[in-house]
């Protein structure tokens, strides 16, 4: 009875969550310094800033007073709860969420809309690049461009090391949440076939040109 009266009050405390969500910084949350240090040892690895649901913070710690609450970069970023286990007693990471939940999140720069995880927003995201490499080619004759879905990527740290931060795109250093599409601008030729001139570009979360490769 008492395992389904505890299901039954996280299931509350979640509800309330998504009723009213107010993201703060992980600065604001008070944890323990102390138990912070041993949760990130303890974890093996290296916090983050980031944001979080006050409502998760205060329904969690309403059942666990003792949560420590820190966040870890990576392929896939986590938020790592620590406080004292029933199985082992001691103070170690008791649950792992992935940023795929709507309670917390790293800090992310404004991002145009609807946003590069969507079919719209990476067509969106192909079209600004193909119209800025058409300009800077400069010729006359052009019949289309074209960039496949996978051409259009987010740098990030789970994709090829040609899309990871750092990578130069035209001498420019692509950072984390920079939009790197590949793509082709074919021209009319003499012969039945068209030129191709394959473009890179480098675009900010907004869509902003920050370099073009052509060859």
């Amino acid at each position: 009875m008492t395992r389904i009266i505890l299901v039954f009050v996280c299931f509350l405390a979640s509800v309330s969550v998504a009723a009213n969500t107010q993201m703060v910084s992980s600065s604001t949350i008070q944890n323990d310094p102390a138990k912070e240090t041993l949760c990130a040892q303890r974890a093996k690895a290296k916090p983050v800033p980031f944001l979080i649901d006050q409502s998760y913070v205060e329904s969690t710690r309403a059942l666990h007073p003792d949560t420590t609450f820190i966040a870890a970069d990576g392929i896939v970023p986590e938020l790592i709860e620590c406080r004292v286990s029933e199985s082992t007693g001691k103070y170690e990471p008791d649950a792992l969420d992935s940023e795929d939940s709507s309670y917390w999140s790293l800090p992310h720069p404004q991002q145009f809309t609807p946003g590069i995880g969507t079919a719209a927003g990476q067509i969106k995201a192909a079209d600004a690049c193909i119209k800025a490499a058409r300009e800077k080619v400069n010729r006359d004759g052009f019949d289309h461009g074209f960039s496949p879905t996978m051409g259009v990527n987010e740098i990030d740290l789970s994709v090829g090391p040609w899309y990871r931060p750092g990578a130069r795109i035209a001498g420019m250093k692509a950072e984390r949440y920079d939009i790197a599409v590949a793509g082709e601008l074919f021209y009319k030729s003499s012969g039945p076939d068209l030129d191709a001139v394959k473009v890179s570009c480098l675009l900010s979360p907004m869509l902003e040109v920050k370099a073009i490769q052509t060859k």
